[in-house]
């Protein structure tokens, strides 16, 4: 990968180590890849760097020569004529740094300074630290919105789970009456059967957390209202997606079956893990691939053939939500095949869609940012519940990038692998997903 210029935000992706090779000739590691600085490009005059893993290539080899008081140019061993620099326009976020024509300009100096070792995974204080920069950034306690509101105040929860930090619960009390404020009384008037499902599990997850019946009663009243109007026995079962639509989407069968289980364990009433049951069972057969673990998006009827279709994308919070859904049922039922659905969801989304790299995508429009802090939040489920460890590594790995491509203001954006620009990214939903993914990380273990 190509070597920019950064503000400096302390990073291991900011970090290198000398190692000496030969008599004043080192190779310069980058800390976060492992990779060497090499140069690139096939010009004479001036090159472009990159990173390598080829100790024998002669262009990631350098020598250092001081050049002034505390400062030190980096020469090319292979080509003496040539210096790590700066552009000689502006430097801004983003520039290439370059090896050109050694000179004696302050762009071809650099500085050595000694940092301390980061640790391997991101820690308790660094979640706290993210959560507030972002928090407070966005103004996250009197947000606008709806289910994207709710899911930011899941992470909030998430936190409390985490780490038993009473002041994660104010977080969410504040976040909660500001809710009511925007969306008071009932809940009905919103179309999209998705959300008011998102909302049930906040509201019963913050009853099982803090005893509050008013947080119970506000769940159970609002999803037994979009259950109602949601189900029908058209495709034989599952529930609407969206009032005056026809097609049954896995947005909304996923957290309703989770939200089902929620309020299960809250009530005692054992109907909902009946339901939770049924539209599991109804999914597998539309939307679930139970050989591969992949989440089909929706079907709906084909209107010019009159046959059902389905809509085959996948996306990380209908399979982070069926992993959860999974896992649920499996502690309820003991039934083997919830555990191997949910091993095989997790393989999937590992990889299939990310072939055990970093999550690096779901940018455009106004949700799909926020979808990645979902499956954090389940992958997090399945890992404790089950005791599998199939995802630690990689999330991990996750965790770890995600927060080292950080800007200097302590927020990620939801391009885990893509270092964030230091002009604060539009969406608070997308900047969530990071701050969800190193709080749920933070309790998985490999013993």
């Amino acid at each position: 990968s190509v070597v920019n210029a950064w503000s400096d935000t302390h990073s291991d992706a900011q970090r290198w180590m000398v190692k000496p090779v030969g008599k004043n000739i080192y190779t310069l590691t980058n800390i976060g890849s492992g990779m060497l600085l090499k140069m690139t490009s096939n010009s004479a005059d001036s090159m472009f760097v990159s990173q390598s893993d080829d100790i024998n290539d002669p262009d990631v080899k350098w020598t250092i020569r001081k050049a002034g008081s505390g400062v030190y140019t980096l020469v090319s061993a292979s080509q003496p004529n040539l210096s790590l620099g700066l552009p000689s326009s502006d430097v801004f976020d983003g520039s290439k740094v370059y090896v050109g024509k050694h000179s004696t300009a302050d762009k071809q100096k650099w500085i050595f300074q000694k940092e301390k070792p980061q640790l391997a995974t991101p820690s308790a204080a660094i979640a706290d630290k993210m959560f507030s920069a972002w928090y407070e950034q966005y103004k996250i306690e009197t947000f606008k919105g709806f289910w994207d509101r709710a899911e930011m105040m899941e992470i909030v929860l998430d936190a409390y789970e985490v780490t038993k930090d009473k002041k994660y619960l104010k977080n969410f009390d504040a976040m909660y009456d500001n809710f009511l404020v925007q969306h008071t009384g009932n809940w009905m008037d919103n179309k999209f059967n998705d959300d008011i499902a998102w909302a049930a599990i906040f509201c019963v997850r913050a009853y099982l957390h803090t005893g509050n019946k008013a947080y119970l009663e506000k769940s159970k009243d609002q999803f037994d209202k979009m259950y109602a109007r949601a189900f029908t026995n058209k495709y034989g079962g599952g529930l609407n997606w969206f009032e005056t639509k026809t097609s049954k989407n896995a947005c909304i069968q996923g957290p309703a079956i989770v939200a089902s289980c929620y309020l299960a364990e809250a009530t005692g009433d054992k109907t909902y893990y009946d339901k939770a049951i049924a539209l599991y069972s109804w999914s597998k057969i539309y939307l679930f691939d139970q050989q591969t673990g992949k989440v089909n998006d929706n079907i709906d009827l084909d209107r010019r053939t009159k046959l059902i279709k389905v809509g085959t994308w996948s996306s990380t919070y209908n399979q982070g939500t069926f992993l959860g859904a999974a896992v649920m049922l499996h502690k309820y039922t003991k039934e083997a095949n919830y555990l191997q659905d949910a091993e095989r969801i997790a393989k999937y989304i590992r990889e299939d869609m990310y072939r055990n790299k970093v999550m690096d995508n779901e940018d455009g429009g106004n949700d799909l940012p926020g979808f990645k802090g979902i499956f954090a939040r389940y992958a997090r489920m399945y890992t404790l519940e089950t005791k599998k460890t199939d995802l630690v590594d990689w999330l991990q790995l996750n965790a770890k990038v995600a927060y080292n491509n950080r800007n200097s203001q302590d927020l990620t954006h939801t391009r885990w692998a893509t270092r964030t620009p230091e002009l604060k990214p539009k969406s608070a939903f997308g900047a969530s997903t990071a701050v969800s993914l190193i709080f749920n990380t933070l309790p998985l273990k490999k013993d």
